[in-house]
């Protein structure tokens, strides 16, 4: 069985990752060929095309604003980490061969598959700058006519959808042998879109049960520290993770962020995927906002609080919000700095037990639908 997997692989970034490579692992243990198609257009990180009838439009700001942040990252990043991440897509993901950038390209390429599966990340979020991708619905001719194509579990990063793009998506979504998505609120839009009920299964990273053997250890001074994984916003953050390390009387550091353009939280460390993994899962407490800081949290049984992005960007946190009410952990959700809360959840341990028993329950519902997508695709 030879499956093709459309998705973020290509990102710099610890959670894109790490949903790529356990949603390829979960497919390589069932024994098939799995592989990413290694689709990387511009639009994604470069910002894509510049309009230059419309200049000044927000739309031209964002393209130039991804590009200057892309330049500045090759130029003046940390060329060690920047390695690092190339090496783990090579050894850790397999990717290989030629990039495509158009979907020109791609259907060129003639490529040949048993099963497609979009998913998962954010890649049906449609961008202000760029619009809808159909390469992400899996929208593109292959070699062969009978190819089953299917999602699993992509996001639409928040509740609702611009009316915009209804009807694209509509058309696209449409198309698909099969639609899976990763929240609540994602199965609501489809309902809202194409009147079918689909399911919801869990993030990718889910369908893993132990990650050690793809941690490498970070060099640390010695002692006690917290790690906050912060993404988009320094904004209460900073000031709950301060206050956690505070409390642990520990030391507080946050990995690099090519996009940061605020006061870095703590001491910032450079580690590769594996090294951030190893980061987590040996700090004495987690902060972050991020979806696959809660989760991998989750999966690392690593005690933990999540912070609400704030304001403009409060739409993002419907994400973390659906995993922990699916784990029972809705708690751990701080909307706004609250000292008492805050104490009551650093003082009170989590029942890992009960949240790992439901783990499970979501790992069999992911696990039940991408096998029975298989055996629909022999």
């Amino acid at each position: 069985m030879k499956v093709g997997i459309l998705t973020y692989h290509f990102s710099d970034n610890y959670g894109a990752l790490f949903q790529a490579y356990a949603l390829r692992r979960w497919f390589l243990n069932q024994g098939c060929e799995a592989d990413f198609i290694n689709y990387h257009p511009d639009h994604i990180e470069a910002g894509g095309s510049i309009q230059f009838d419309h200049f000044f439009s927000k739309k031209n700001i964002k393209v130039i604003y991804l590009k200057l942040t892309k330049l500045k990252s090759q130029w003046f990043g940390n060329k060690k980490m920047q390695d690092n991440f190339v090496n783990f897509r090579r050894d850790f993901l397999g990717i290989s061969g030629p990039e495509y950038k158009t979907l020109t390209e791609l259907e060129n390429a003639g490529l040949g598959y048993d099963l497609l599966v979009c998913g998962s990340d954010q890649i049906w979020n449609p961008s202000e700058h760029f619009g809808i991708d159909p390469v992400y619905f899996l929208d593109f001719a292959t070699a062969s006519k009978t190819t089953r194509r299917i999602s699993y579990a992509p996001s639409f990063g928040r509740n609702e959808i611009d009316p915009k793009y209804k009807e694209g998506l509509a058309a696209l979504i449409g198309k698909l042998d099969s639609v899976s998505v990763r929240e609540q609120s994602g199965v609501a839009i489809i309902k809202d879109l194409i009147n079918k009920e689909v399911p919801s299964v869990p993030d990718p990273t889910i369908l893993l049960s132990d990650y050690s053997d793809v941690m490498a250890e970070y060099p640390l001074s010695p002692g006690k520290y917290v790690f906050c994984y912060g993404l988009r916003s320094r904004a209460v953050i900073g000031d709950v993770a301060e206050a956690v390390a505070g409390h642990f009387d520990a030391k507080l550091y946050s990995p690099y962020n090519a996009h940061r353009r605020w006061k870095e939280i703590g001491e910032t460390v450079y580690p590769c995927p594996r090294q951030w993994l190893f980061l987590m899962h040996n700090a004495e407490f987690v902060v972050t906002n991020s979806f696959h800081g809660t989760a991998l949290s989750i999966l690392l049984n690593k005690p933990f609080v999540v912070v609400g992005l704030q304001e403009g960007k409060a739409s993002f946190n419907a994400r973390a919000l659906n995993l922990l009410n699916l784990v029972g952990l809705s708690d751990r959700f701080l909307e706004k700095h609250d000292s008492s809360k805050l104490d009551s959840l650093l003082l009170n341990p989590i029942n890992w037990d009960e949240v790992n028993a439901r783990v499970a329950e979501l790992r069999a519902v992911g696990s039940n639908y991408l096998s029975a997508e298989l055996s629909f695709a022999h």
